[in-house]
């Protein structure tokens, strides 16, 4: 009796179809991650330019406080002057460090002459300056807006000394700081005059975490030190990054020794 042999057929066959889908799902697995890569790139790149400009916006603000605050301090130091040729000489100063800090004014609006200082106040025994700007925004953050930003500097003017006679002509006067234990005859002392540079986190090795700005924060790519300081800081902001100075006279710096750098005693 004859027999029937059937040939089993290539594309039906159970071994067919558990190859060619298993290379499907293969392909479908590979396809899913290349749609998810750019899917999730662009928003990563996003992030991490976005965290870029907030530290430059930072920086800025940095830097505009900063020559306010030096302005301020040094034309309060002139003791002739009326009011109005005070505040331009607290202006023509503070123009002049923004210049030399190099800052970025193509972020400002108007540039140079974007900033306003309405609000200011300079009589005879004191100068109190406040100056407004407007940050641009990138297309990518708010289309079209501004970032406005304030800041404001205080200190009363040296209309000279009190008391009469040689001994209070001659007294010496020397500069402090709150934190400090030493007193300064220079306000241009490099302990008084930090220099601050950004700078990436390998160099942290080099020196001790700031208590400030630090403690139970993760430490970025980018820190910040300065060149006489023994400590890097994570933010620009920092209260250990400024430096608030009195005028004092040397009399009444007990308890301080001179400053090894400029010479205190």
């Amino acid at each position: 009796m004859p027999q029937i042999k059937g040939k089993e057929c290539p594309k039906s066959s159970l071994k067919h179809n558990v190859l060619e889908n298993g290379a499907l799902l293969h392909s479908f697995q590979k396809g899913s991650l290349t749609v998810e890569t750019a899917l999730v790139l662009p928003w990563f790149l996003f992030a991490m330019v976005t965290v870029l400009f907030l530290f430059r916006v930072l920086q800025i603000q940095y830097m505009v406080g900063e020559s306010l605050d030096k302005a301020v301090a040094e034309t309060a130091l002139l003791r002739e002057g009326i009011p109005k040729e005070t505040e331009n000489k607290v202006k023509l100063l503070f123009y002049a460090e923004l210049k030399k800090q190099d800052c970025p004014f193509s972020m400002i609006a108007l540039k140079i002459a974007g900033f306003s200082w309405n609000g200011s106040v300079v009589d005879e025994s004191q100068i109190q300056m406040k100056v407004k700007y407007k940050i641009k925004m990138p297309g990518w953050i708010l289309k079209n807006r501004m970032l406005e930003v304030t800041e404001s500097s205080w200190c009363r003017r040296w209309t000279g000394m009190s008391g009469k006679g040689e001994e209070a002509g001659n007294e010496d006067w020397v500069y402090i700081t709150p934190e400090g234990k030493v007193y300064h005859k220079s306000r241009e002392c490099t302990y008084l005059k930090l220099s601050i540079q950004s700078a990436g986190v390998e160099k942290a090795a080099g020196y001790r975490a700031c208590e400030i700005c630090t403690e139970g924060n993760k430490v970025p790519s980018r820190i910040y030190i300065t060149e006489e300081g023994d400590c890097y800081h994570i933010s620009i902001s920092c209260r250990g990054l400024k430096r608030t100075i009195y005028m004092i006279p040397v009399k009444q710096a007990k308890g301080r020794s001179p400053c090894s750098r400029c010479g205190g005693g």
